[in-house]
């Protein structure tokens, strides 16, 4: 989806006048990082707000990647995207986001903005940011594919598990 500052007030406009503060600021968050922030394997922020290192150039030092090795632009991967949004909403993140741990699976249809979007085998993470006119699950993410934070739908991404966030518990 190309997606447009409007695009993006249109989204939070729309978030659920029932919806706790903690889910809010979750979702304000992540939005806030709409097309700004590259992906960067490994990449994790402990920042409260902007993060200077981003954009700038640094090598990738975690295992596992094509990228292992290489200058990038310094940015988030999927889950330190998902644990600066929680960190700078005022909730705890630990890193670990899994349907079992931190997070409780439910069905799409009881999906919530601040729910998490996982891909079947859990190797990629986003956050529910609300539903498109279809009432398709539209996903706040950090996409390699993309090599930015991006809002896509769930089910046209990958996206196949919903979890809920034991601190919405």
């Amino acid at each position: 989806l190309k997606i447009t500052s409007a695009d993006i007030q249109k989204i939070l406009a729309d978030l659920p006048a029932e919806l706790s503060e903690a889910r809010q600021q979750v979702v304000e968050k992540a939005l806030s990082l709409v097309g700004k922030v590259n992906y960067f394997w490994g990449g994790k922020s402990s920042a409260i707000g902007w993060d200077s290192r981003w954009g700038t150039l640094q090598k990738v030092t975690a295992a596992g990647s094509p990228s292992t090795g290489t200058y990038r632009p310094f940015g988030l991967d999927c889950s330190g995207m998902i644990d600066w949004a929680l960190r700078n909403a005022g909730l705890p993140s630990d890193g670990n986001w899994y349907i079992g741990v931190n997070l409780t699976g439910i069905s799409s249809g009881n999906a919530q903005p601040g729910d998490m979007a996982l891909f079947a085998d859990a190797s990629h993470i986003g956050i529910v940011v609300g539903r498109n006119e279809a009432g398709n699950l539209l996903v706040c993410h950090c996409s390699s594919g993309q090599n930015n934070v991006v809002i896509t739908e769930a089910s046209a991404s990958g996206f196949t598990a919903i979890g809920r966030p034991d601190i919405f518990n």
